[in-house]
C-alpha cells in the first residue's frame, strides 16, 4: 500500500511538473521561403515558440532570423558580412539597418511589411541610439546594434511587441 501511493504522489508531482511547462498558443511561421529571387541558401527550424531561419543571399550576406512568439512577439535579424567594418560610424549601422529591411520587403509581396519598419528606422534614425531599444509606440521596440571583428560584421536589427 505505501509503494502504491508513494507511486501515486510521484506521478502527481510528475503532472503538475508538467503542467507549468509554458504553452504557447501560436508557433512561429517562416517569413521567407527558397526559391525566392536573390537567396541561395535557405533553411527553417521551429522549436515550440522559437525558431531560426537563415538565409544566403546572393550579396555573400548571412541572414539568420530569430523568432520567438508567446507572450510577446520577438524578431531578431542579423545580417553578417565578411570584412572589417569597425571604422564606420554609428549612424552608418541605423541607416544601413533601414536599407536592409526595405531590400528584404522587396524579395516578394509576403515581407512587404518589412518596407514599414525601414521607413520607421529611416524616420525616426535621429533620435535613435545604437544597442538601445528605442520605443516605437506603447509595447513597441526596436533597436539596432553590431558585433565587429577584423573578419566580419554582424548588423543586428531586434522587432519586439509586448
Amino acid at each position: 500500500m505505501y509503494k502504491a501511493l508513494l507511486a501515486l504522489f510521484s506521478l502527481v508531482l510528475l503532472l503538475a511538473a508538467c503542467k507549468t511547462d509554458k504553452r504557447c498558443k501560436y508557433k512561429p511561421d517562416p517569413m521567407f521561403e527558397a526559391g525566392l529571387p536573390h537567396i541561395t541558401a535557405y533553411n527553417f527550424e521551429v522549436q515550440g515558440p522559437q525558431s531560426l531561419e537563415s538565409i544566403l543571399l546572393d550579396g555573400k550576406i548571412l541572414l539568420e532570423i530569430n523568432q520567438e512568439i508567446c507572450d510577446h512577439t520577438r524578431q531578431e535579424f542579423r545580417f553578417t558580412v565578411p570584412g572589417d567594418r569597425r571604422a564606420y560610424p554609428d549612424s552608418l549601422w541605423l541607416k544601413e539597418a533601414s536599407r536592409q529591411m526595405v531590400v528584404l520587403s522587396a524579395l516578394s509581396p509576403q515581407q512587404a511589411a518589412l518596407k514599414t519598419w525601414g521607413d520607421v528606422i529611416e524616420r525616426r534614425r535621429p533620435e535613435m541610439k545604437l544597442g538601445e531599444d528605442f520605443t516605437v509606440q506603447s509595447g513597441i521596440t526596436i533597436r539596432v546594434d553590431r558585433v565587429l571583428s577584423p573578419e566580419q560584421s554582424v548588423l543586428l536589427v531586434v522587432l519586439a511587441q509586448e
